[in-house]
């Protein structure tokens, strides 16, 4: 018996010094970050930004994978099941909380089955309309939306656009049903092109389809103004206080990834978002960075979660 617990113990303490010392050596190799969106949604530019900033600090290329679908599921479903060593990492936004709510039994428990590594910022959201709609504020928005039914654009089934908008149209008593689609990009060409009438999404992803006067600025989900949007009315000074909501983007890993691991990758995360250059880019288009620890993120994604599971019962959102 006591050899065998001397054994256990020269075990325990060598693959306790194997997990240091990937820390310690992490990464000495290309590393991949899956991004769950197609190219040029707020996600992706956030990912890619990150991916560069990231890619400097450690001396290593991180290849980034776009892989939409399933509402972010599919995407993070594949981080999970990845080797827990660091070398396949998931940028995600508030989505994943929302798309796994909407399940009886979710595809990927955001909660439980991921390692939550760090936030990277947050954002509220912007609605913007067609120019083919013909409305210039939130009153004529408004009054048009409870004369007859619009349809609003979506990034899937469960996703951040779809939960924002069914949630404003309770709370504004307005007519709206979702057009899903599998990024950002498309959704909002369409938005553009008159074939979807609204799209309800961050700031920093919609904003430069505003300012080229291709969509039209209707309000911010925040409970003030935003200082990127000053003529927009925000979604509590319109008396729409259970509309307010707000995107964030975090950073994931496999589960059972390496706890020194994880600290130290969060340590140099929480560097590159307390950059003057990190803290410009989301910035100048209505966001901000959000570091932490990963301990408050876990409880951020699993209080979130939760969250969104009652309000996915209340508003009856259910995979189609």
């Amino acid at each position: 018996m006591k050899l065998l617990r001397a054994l256990l113990t020269s075990s325990i303490l060598v693959l306790a010094g194997a997990g240091a010392a990937s820390a310690q050596n992490y990464p000495d190799r290309p590393v991949k970050l899956i991004v769950p969106f197609a190219p040029g949604g707020a996600v992706d530019l956030v990912g890619r930004f990150l991916a560069d900033k990231l890619g400097a600090t450690w001396g290593q290329t991180i290849v980034v994978e776009n892989i939409p679908g399933a509402g972010t599921l599919l995407a993070t479903g594949q981080v999970a099941q990845a080797a827990p060593d660091g070398y396949t990492l998931l940028v995600n936004s508030a989505t994943v909380t929302m798309s796994a709510a909407i399940q009886e039994t979710p595809l990927v428990d955001p909660a439980e089955e991921l390692t939550h590594i760090g936030r990277i910022g947050a954002t509220p959201l912007l609605l913007a309309t067609s120019p083919a709609l013909g409305v210039s504020n939130y009153e004529e928005f408004a009054a048009l939306a409870k004369e007859r039914e619009l349809n609003y654009a979506t990034v899937g089934v469960g996703s951040l656009n779809q939960f924002a908008s069914e949630i404003l149209r309770s709370a504004a008593g307005l007519k709206m049903s979702p057009v899903h689609y599998n990024g950002g990009s498309p959704a909002m060409t369409d938005v553009i092109g008159g074939h979807a009438d609204l799209f309800y999404g961050s700031i920093t992803q919609v904003i430069p389809h505003v300012r080229e006067g291709l969509m039209t600025g209707i309000l911010v989900s925040s409970a003030e103004r935003s200082d990127t949007l000053p003529d927009l009315p925000s979604a509590g000074e319109l008396g729409l206080e259970d509309a307010i909501i707000e995107n964030w983007w975090g950073l994931f890993g496999p589960k059972g990834m390496d706890p020194a691991l994880v600290a130290q990758i969060n340590a140099d995360l929480n560097a590159v978002l307390q950059t003057p250059e990190m803290a410009e880019f989301l910035q100048r288009d209505g966001g901000r960075p959000l570091w932490g620890s990963p301990e408050e993120f876990t409880e951020q994604v699993k209080s979130e979660y939760a969250t969104w599971r009652k309000v996915a019962d209340e508003q009856g959102i259910r995979p189609e």
